[in-house]
């Protein structure tokens, strides 16, 4: 596998064996990959985390054939996969933060300003003392395979889905693991989400804000606005448009 890798992609194996970081060190050995994580790991420059969030977790239509497309699907679904082995040594928040950061999202932790950013910024102790509290998912690379890792997370309040180019329905059916702390939920951008995934939001009783937009799956958007606030009384259904080109402002943000 490695030298197929560096046949089609040069360079590509250069980057991975310098951009350790602490998600785990990939090795790539005949045809197998594994993912070893560590709670003390080797600190990068910003320079290696830059190449790898622009180049590990690269969404499927940067890539125009479908043998990179597969393969960067691949490491992917490696990076969303859940180590329960891992949730049980450092508990279930900071491996939930874990898995949002080498999928290239940000987390807030309860009681701080700040985001974190990259995976060498999380704490080497006291991990088990941080809870997540927001999660901003724009561009990320997460899978409905990841979503387990919230299980167990008892105070995210915010999430920002936008251009999360994995997230589908499947994911959505999970949202329900976070139904008593889940406030705050935009969707956004999402290709692959569906009226059947949104249906799934109907059970996430403590929603007071959602926002959903530019989601091209959702044929008939009133309909489904209506259903929503149906289910969701004490929230506040925002579905301002069918898709983004439909904004102006919007637009020229993009």
């Amino acid at each position: 596998m490695m030298s197929a890798v560096t046949r089609s992609l040069p360079g590509l194996w250069k980057r991975v064996k310098t951009c350790r970081m602490a998600a785990g060190i990939f090795l790539w050995e005949q045809k197998n990959v594994r993912l070893c994580h560590s709670a003390c790991v080797k600190q990068l420059p910003s320079s290696s985390t830059k190449v790898f969030r622009s180049n590990l977790l690269l969404q499927p239509q940067s890539w125009s054939t479908p043998s990179h497309r597969r393969l960067w699907g691949w490491l992917n679904t490696i990076f969303n996969r859940v180590d329960e082995s891992r949730i049980k040594d450092v508990g279930p928040d900071r491996a939930c933060a874990e898995w949002l950061l080498r999928c290239g999202a940000l987390v807030k932790w309860r009681n701080m300003e700040s985001w974190t950013k990259d995976y060498n910024s999380l704490p080497v102790s006291g991990g088990r003392l941080l809870k997540v509290e927001e999660i901003d998912a724009t561009d990320s690379a997460i899978m409905h395979i990841g979503f387990p890792h919230f299980k167990g997370c008892k105070h995210i309040r915010r999430i920002v889905f936008h251009k999360a180019s994995y997230l589908d329905d499947a994911g959505l059916e999970q949202l329900p693991l976070l139904k008593d702390s889940l406030e705050e939920l935009q969707i956004s951008s999402c290709g692959n989400v569906t009226e059947e995934g949104l249906r799934h939001l109907k059970q996430l009783k403590n929603l007071t804000y959602l926002l959903i937009y530019d989601l091209p799956e959702i044929k008939d958007k009133d309909a489904m606005c209506k259903e929503l606030e149906e289910a969701l009384p004490n929230c506040a259904v925002v579905f301002p448009y069918a898709s983004a080109k439909d904004d102006p402002n919007l637009r020229e943000k993009a």
